[in-house]
């Protein structure tokens, strides 16, 4: 391991403008000393909120889910659109598509994931997915034609129950309703793993009340162009394939020959440098953090991404400035799941809610988000705006009387 730096003029590179990423960069932007290169390397000229791209496959105005990244930089940072193609921690250089080699003192890795389809044949040619803009993008204009189409309804099964592919798939049903059957394939035996078995059947007869069939407990096999094959000889024939089973590590962390962990993603030490380098960060999903507490890698999320984002620039700045770093501590705050335009269910601390308290907070928890990263207040009021309105549309308010209980994030 290298020795601390020690506040000379230093070249920090951030890869990604994700929720991790973003939040890194802007930290060290408001409190970096002058002197020092601070880069953004981005492939998109906005900043996606990536958690709510559903809604924008769906059908949604993609400037609700996103800003433009001219807006938020400024010196001592700087902007570069390119696309990274390549690590070579070595030579301390970063090798872009356009723009050539861009060499750096410290790196923060935050380029995100890609799909992990647990070597299923015939998933990664047939399924589309949601995990980037231009994947939603994709799966948004393919909706579009099925939805518009003569005869039948279309048929969009969505592989994976859990955040991605419930929010996805009740966003679907309320934007088509009567142009597209839906349905939730999990392998799992339920869907919305780490919720609250109260809140699972609540946000099920939420689906089922849209039309959505829920078909849990049924692994895939294979799939082929027009159907998915299940164990045990079942089929599920299909018109648009959405896969929302899991995600791994980006592979430029295997193809720089970094020390991965669970499914491809780097494992990182205590201050959230890569193990055999560090002078590489890795945040968000990309990073295989285990907590001390219980040993397990924390989740993929979006919360866990800007947590990981503002303990980096911290650290960052600390060694900069000859202090010992601090260990990255994940705090489990909440979780929340929109179902279509006006339902919501959701834990927060340990208290379950639905309706319209889940669907409050899950908007203010957004709209906080932009106008954190720059994007204004109007996102915020915006968001606190649609709750109450999209609930008085016709649905009632669920409440719960149980013993909350505890919960638990798992990985997509």
């Amino acid at each position: 391991m290298s020795e601390p730096t020690v506040d000379s003029r230093v070249r920090v590179v951030v890869l990604g403008a994700g929720y991790a990423g973003l939040t890194c960069f802007l930290e060290l932007q408001d409190r970096l000393a002058r002197g020092h290169d601070l880069v953004l390397v981005s492939r998109d000229r906005h900043h996606w909120f990536t958690t709510e791209l559903h809604t924008y496959a769906a059908g949604h105005d993609a400037d609700a889910v996103r800003i433009p990244l001219r807006r938020l930089v400024r010196p001592p940072g700087r902007l570069i659109i390119d696309h990274v193609s390549a690590l070579r921690p070595a030579a301390r250089q970063v090798e872009l598509k356009l723009s050539g080699t861009l060499a750096y003192d410290l790196l923060v890795f935050a380029l995100g994931s890609e799909p992990e389809y647990f070597g299923l044949p015939g998933i990664p040619r047939h399924a589309l997915t949601i995990g980037s803009p231009p994947a939603a993008r994709e799966v948004r204009e393919r909706v579009r034609a099925l939805a518009a189409r003569e005869g039948p309804p279309g048929h969009v099964l969505v592989v994976g129950g859990g955040l991605t592919g419930v929010e996805l798939a009740a966003e679907l049903a309320d934007e088509y309703p009567g142009r597209l059957r839906v349905t939730i394939l999990e392998a799992a035996p339920e869907i919305m793993a780490g919720f609250p078995p109260d809140l699972v059947q609540v946000a099920r007869r939420i689906l089922e009340g849209k039309g959505i069939r829920i078909l849990a407990g049924s692994p895939i096999v294979t799939a082929d162009a027009s159907c998915v094959h299940l164990q045990g000889g079942g089929e599920v024939p299909y018109d648009l394939l959405v896969w929302a089973g899991g995600v791994r590590g980006h592979s430029l962390l295997a193809r720089a020959g970094l020390a991965l962990g669970g499914r491809g993603r780097a494992r990182v030490d205590a201050f959230l440098r890569s193990v055999i380098d560090d002078r590489i960060y890795v945040i968000g999903d990309s990073a295989a953090f285990a907590d001390p507490a219980s040993g397990r890698e924390i989740p993929p999320t979006g919360q866990a991404a800007v947590q990981m984002g503002r303990a980096a620039a911290e650290n960052i700045l600390r060694r900069l400035g000859g202090r010992p770093e601090r260990p990255f501590a994940f705090r489990m705050r909440g979780q929340f799941a929109s179902l279509g335009h006006h339902e919501g269910v959701g834990v927060l601390g340990e208290a379950p809610m639905a309706g319209l308290p889940a669907m409050a907070v899950k908007h203010f928890v957004e709209g906080l988000h932009a106008w954190e990263v720059g994007g204004g207040v109007m996102p915020l009021v915006r968001r606190l705006v649609a709750a109450p309105v999209g609930y008085l549309r016709g649905r009632r308010l669920r409440t719960f009387t149980r013993q909350p209980r505890p919960v638990s994030e798992q990985p997509p």
